[in-house]
């Protein structure tokens, strides 16, 4: 395999997240679309459109949540979730800023690459170690709602990020020689 189809796949590897979660940009809920037709594939069973969770009961949860605060921290519950929201709305914006990144990289010439595999191979690296510890390595950090399906996930999609780690460490050096 070549230096710049190491390269090119390092930085295609990064497109991916915003093919899923691209949406959350604008509507930060439609994460329920990944949670009914993408996680349980990997339970491993087919999504089940009468088990989907729909809008209105997201947002019963999501109020649910808030209620279960105490009454004197019913506006800290709010932010909480909001936060929530928001925080899926960044990633979103991250994946798409990535890439729109990857993109225009594939048009540039491996020695101006360097830069673009330093910044995607270190956001692989921590979705590696994520992943690995939604997986059960308890060494990088605590989520202590990890469902079985998140543990799913997170056997698949470690060597996935593991691979565009490494992947990306060699474009860079290649874009360095």
């Amino acid at each position: 395999m070549s230096e710049l189809t190491v390269s090119n796949l390092a930085l295609v590897l990064l497109i991916v997240p915003v093919l899923v979660h691209g949406v959350e940009v604008l509507f930060p809920t439609q994460a329920r679309w990944v949670v009914n037709w993408v996680l349980p594939v990997f339970a491993p069973m087919l999504p089940k459109p009468a088990a989907a969770l729909r809008l209105h009961e997201q947002i019963a949860i999501l109020d649910a949540a808030v209620q279960a605060a105490p009454d004197d921290k019913k506006r800290a519950g709010e932010d909480y979730v909001f936060l929530l929201l928001f925080e899926q709305r960044q990633g979103a914006i991250c994946f798409a800023a990535a890439a729109i990144g990857a993109l225009y990289g594939l048009g540039l010439e491996l020695a101006d690459r360097d830069p673009l595999h330093v910044v995607f191979g270190v956001i692989a690296l921590l979705m590696a170690l994520v992943n690995a510890n939604h997986a059960g390595l308890p060494l990088f950090g605590n989520h202590p709602k990890v469902s079985t399906n998140g543990r799913h996930v997170g056997f698949v999609f470690a060597p996935f990020w593991a691979l565009a780690t490494v992947l990306n460490w060699l474009g860079f050096t290649y874009a360095l020689a």
